[in-house]
Parts: structure tokens; C-alpha cells; sequence
């Protein structure tokens, strides 16, 4: 994305319009605290910046972080974002209704605007309320998404594009599939950057077969967040520099000019990865997942920390409060609880030892030395556009946390 701007920058969006790479710099800026910059105000991309570094930064992974404050100094130096007008950023924090939502509005010169909200951040809340999307719909933050892509339509008359970046993508999708009919009508694109889909009731609702056709969706081959749940059955996979888990930093994709470098398809651990899930999703019951959810929160919330991040820096602490909190289970909660988490390690067992064997299955063909993995077969994506995959089962599964602690 750096490189985008540094080459990019200087263009105008009268002279080259925005397009998917633009959607992933507003979705990553969307991390940065405009709200405590601004307030209710509005300013110049340049000026929000400056306040914004005047703050101290959020908590979080700190490469990561490091790496969307750069983006944000280059992009407010540019002449294709700087002058872009920040508004209406929210950044909701509630932890009686078990909520974390926040987004921004970038006004474009020819009136558009771009919506972006923002993923989640390293606090048990906005984690907790990922995984009660296993067994609920909607959470708070996804009402919430529908309510600001309302008003924020409101405020202008010109044409509406959404983006966000793995929860943040969930709430873009959501708010497109249930906001006010004339609201929807005016969204030309909606840009999801591996973000878990929507329920099976959300995926039937008409507004969402409505919007189906606007949305573009972009995934890392080795994608495991964005392929969770319904998700659409077009999309893009994205060559990314970094393995596993940590393909969903998106500072980790590949960039071929103003688009991204693509790949044929999803790579097997994905693909294996995502029918697991489905299937120990499946065949659970959204009340034994929600007993799941709330025991888990309940026993890390006993550690008196708010965020990850203060978990591990007192990780002693940590580590002994959880295990007297465990301890203190009623055993019928212990004993179902286990048997939840045990199901889901029989599930990463089985998921594993069948990505063994197709390894195994290609290196005996010939179809790539042992040891080295390569992208399952499927149908070809054009370069230029998203691919056709068969339509995944809309199986309810948890948002996972959007910054991965993995080095990256």
C-alpha cells in the first residue's frame, strides 16, 4: 500500500477513479482513532492526521499498528488523499452491551463517499462480540453499522462505497443487506478484505441478493478468517508474502500496480480449514456455542484485564486467576464446556492429517516436491476480476480477532 501511494499519489481520483486498492487504504485507516482527533468535526485528511499522531497510539499488535501510522503519514502527504475530507467518525466502546463498533467517511472530490468500518480491536469486548456472532444475529455492532450507513447517506447525495477489513467487512456487508432500500440503491461497491461472512438468515434476505452483485471480495490463499460462515461465492484470492494466520495483515499482500497480484485459487489449508469449521459448526448447537462463549469471556474476564495485550504483560497473574476461575465452574458447565473445546481439537486434528495427505497425494503425482505446498485445483480466476468457487455452506462460525499475534 505504500508503494501504492508513492506511486500513485500523486493522481488525483478525477484523474484515475478509485478502485480496490483505495478501499483497503480507507479500510486500514479506519483502525486510527479519528474520533479523539476530531470529535463531531470534519477536516482535511492532512489536518486529521496531525491530530490523530498528536494522540497516544491505540493498543494493539505493534508492527501493525506502526504500519497503518505510516500508511496514514503517506497518504495524508499525498495529493490523491490528503484533501479528502474526514467526517462522521464514530468509535463506540460498550461493554454492557458487549459492543466495539467504529467507522470514518471519506468524502471524495466528486461527491462520493466512502464508508469504512473499522475491524476489531485487541479488547476482549470487541472479541467476545466476533464470536457471539456464532449463535446471534445481529450484535450490537452490526445494528449499529446499519444505523450509521443511514445517516451517513444522508449527507451527501452523491454516489456510496463501503469497505472494511475482517469484522469490519462482516459490518460493510450487513449494513448493505439491511439499510433502507433507497440507501442500498445508491452503493456502487462494497470491498470486503478477508472478512467473515453472514448468517444463513442475513444471506436470504433480498437485500442481499440485491447487493450480491456490487460486492467485491478479496481473501490471502491461505485465508481462514475470510472464508468463516456465508460468504459470497465470488472472490479474489490475493498472493500474500506471509504465511498462515498472518496473511490477514493485509501490509502482507501483494500489489501488481493500482491492482493486487492474484492467484488461481484458495491453497488446500484454506479450503480444508473452512470445511472443518463448517461442519463443527453444524453440527453444534447455537446454544451449546453460546455457553461456550460466555463461559470462555467470563473466565478471562476474571483475570481484571480489558484487552489482550494487558493479559500477556501479566501473564503470571493471568495464568493463575484463569485456572482458579476454571477451578470454580459448576461441573456441568466445566463438563460441557470441555467437551465443546475437545471437539473442536478432534476437528483441527482431522483438518490436519487430510492436508497432510493431499500434500502427500501431489508430491507422490509429481505435482510439486514434497515438503512445498502449492494452490488446490479449481477453476482459474481471471486476473482482472473475482473467480467463481463452489458456494460454501452458510454455517454459523465465530469472527476470529483481526490482529494476529503472529509475526508478520
Amino acid at each position: 500500500m505504500l508503494d501504492f501511494i508513492r506511486w500513485r499519489g500523486d493522481l488525483s481520483f478525477g484523474v484515475s477513479p478509485p478502485g480496490e486498492i483505495d478501499a483497503l487504504i480507507f479500510s486500514q485507516l479506519s483502525y486510527l482513532h479519528f474520533r479523539d482527533a476530531l470529535g463531531d468535526g470534519a477536516a482535511p485528511l492532512r489536518a486529521a492526521a496531525r491530530l490523530v499522531e498528536a494522540q497516544e497510539r491505540e493498543p494493539g499488535n505493534a508492527q501493525v499498528v506502526s504500519q497503518r501510522h505510516e500508511l496514514l503519514h503517506a497518504a495524508a502527504r499525498s495529493v490523491r488523499y490528503g484533501r479528502l475530507t474526514v467526517s462522521r467518525c464514530e468509535d463506540i466502546f460498550d461493554a454492557d452491551r458487549e459492543m466495539q463498533f467504529a467507522a470514518v467517511s471519506f468524502d471524495l472530490p466528486d461527491g462520493s463517499r466512502m464508508v469504512a468500518f473499522r475491524g476489531t480491536d485487541a479488547t476482549l469486548v470487541g472479541w467476545r462480540e466476533n464470536f457471539a456472532m456464532s449463535f446471534a444475529c445481529p450484535v450490537p455492532s452490526q445494528s449499529e453499522a446499519v444505523r450509521y450507513l443511514n445517516a451517513a447517506a444522508e449527507g451527501t447525495a452523491g454516489v456510496l462505497r463501503l469497505c472494511g477489513h475482517s469484522k469490519g467487512g462482516n459490518l460493510a456487508i450487513y449494513a448493505v443487506a439491511c439499510c433502507e432500500k433507497a440507501v442500498r440503491a445508491r452503493v456502487a461497491e462494497v470491498y470486503l478484505f478477508d472478512a467473515p461472512g453472514l448468517d444463513a438468515a442475513t444471506l436470504a434476505r433480498d437485500g442481499y441478493r440485491d447487493a450480491l452483485g456490487r460486492v467485491r471480495c478479496y481473501v490471502p490463499q491461505t485465508s481462514l478468517i475470510g472464508r468463516l460462515m456465508g460468504v459470497p461465492e465470488q472472490y479474489t484470492v490475493v498472493r500474500s508474502t506471509a504465511l498462515g494466520i498472518a496473511q490477514h495483515n493485509v501490509f502482507t499482500w501483494a500489489l501488481d500496480g493500482p491492482r493486487f497480484q492474484t492467484l488461481p485459487t484458495l491453497d488446500h489449508a484454506s479450503r480444508l480449514m473452512k470445511a472443518t469449521v463448517d461442519d463443527f459448526m453444524t453440527d453444534s448447537a447455537p446454544e451449546s456455542r453460546r455457553l461456550f462463549v460466555e463461559t470462555l469471556f467470563s473466565v478471562l474476564g476474571s483475570a481484571n484485564a480489558t484487552t489482550f495485550g494487558e493479559m500477556a504483560e501479566r501473564w503470571t497473574d493471568t495464568a493463575g486467576a484463569l485456572w482458579n476461575a476454571m477451578r470454580t465452574l459448576d461441573p456441568a458447565t466445566r463438563k460441557a464446556v470441555l467437551n465443546i473445546a475437545g471437539n473442536m481439537a478432534a476437528s483441527g486434528v482431522e483438518s490436519a492429517r487430510r492436508l497432510i495427505g493431499l500434500y502427500r497425494d501431489d508430491a507422490e503425482h509429481g505435482d510439486l516436491p514434497a515438503g512445498k505446498s502449492q494452490p488446490a485445483l479449481a477453476t482459474p480466476a481471471p486476473q482482472d476480476g473475482p473467480a467463481a468457487h463452489a458456494e460454501p455452506r452458510p454455517a454459523a462460525a465465530p469472527a476470529l480477532p483481526d490482529e494476529p499475534t503472529a509475526s508478520v
